[in-house]
């Protein structure tokens, strides 16, 4: 029950009502955090973001949107939320007399979602937007978001197996950044076992399981390469289900499975890159005033 409490009082205070801003706040550019969105307690991923960008941006209105429609609607049926995408929050801001407004994306890559945050930061006239890009768009993004993760490996990388599940994306650009990614962790650690696999599309699930199962490995941990760790790692990659990849490779051999319970927004190193795109973006933003 308190898990429950704690997943309603998060979930208000990233989705408040929209207040009233003084003039001298508008006159900042304010700041519209752009995720995917999640109907389950991960959402404390998002409050804990949320206070990093304050911590780094102080003085600025921070406030959000989600792009997946099937999420905000599963929210409004079941927790009677409503959650806004990005021109609403745009709207709204514009509403408060704001002029200028950076929006950070959350997603990993630039695929089908990125490209909604660009056609939607468009949508409001007379207000001038600056956008932070995903996660991977850059050789340099890649090395800092590797280095950020190499501390959660274990030590022993022939003994135990790590595989960083990311979501997928059908979009070209976005596929790309994860088959890049993959690639570089093939350069970094060329004998031994450390893979990237998405849910749907490439790198694929069976690549990096079939590698798993004829390597030397007795225990594989799975780390989530998604912002919040929420219903793919419970079921589809932990779930008891046949179909699950732990059911996958427990039917090849007992090995110890382990996951990471917690995604890249509460990685340190990883949040520096994300709100270092911020930067730029108000940066930009503040150019055009």
């Amino acid at each position: 029950m308190r898990l429950f409490l704690r997943f309603w009082l998060l979930l208000f205070v990233l989705v408040p009502a929209m207040p009233a801003v003084s003039a001298a706040a508008a006159a900042k550019p304010a700041i519209v955090l752009v995720a995917f969105g999640t109907s389950t307690p991960a959402v404390a991923t998002y409050d804990y973001f949320d206070k990093k960008v304050k911590e780094r941006f102080p003085g600025h209105e921070v406030r959000w949107a989600f792009t997946s429609q099937k999420v905000r609607a599963k929210v409004k049926k079941e927790q009677g939320r409503d959650l806004k995408d990005l021109a609403q929050t745009l709207q709204g801001l514009k509403a408060a007399g704001f002029a200028r407004v950076a929006v950070q994306s959350l997603h990993v890559v630039p695929g089908e979602e990125w490209e909604e945050v660009v056609r939607e930061s468009k949508s409001v006239p007379g207000l001038q937007v600056a956008l932070g890009p995903p996660l991977l768009t850059s050789p340099e993004d890649r090395q800092r978001v590797l280095k950020a993760l190499e501390p959660n490996f274990p030590q022993d990388l022939k003994q135990n197996a790590v595989v960083l599940v990311g979501h997928g994306s059908p979009h070209p650009k976005g596929e790309g950044e994860y088959l890049a990614f993959g690639e570089l962790l093939r350069q970094r650690f060329p004998q031994q076992q450390v893979y990237l696999a998405v849910v749907a599309g490439k790198p694929t699930r069976e690549e990096a399981l079939s590698r798993v199962k004829v390597s030397s490995a007795q225990a594989v941990l799975f780390i989530p390469f998604l912002f919040v760790a929420g219903e793919h790692m419970a079921k589809d990659i932990m779930g008891d289900e046949p179909e699950s990849w732990k059911s996958e490779l427990l039917k090849h051999k007992a090995y110890k499975i382990q996951a990471g319970d917690r995604g890249l927004g509460y990685q340190e190193g990883i949040i520096q890159v994300y709100l270092d795109h911020l930067a730029g973006a108000l940066k930009k933003v503040s150019r055009e005033q």
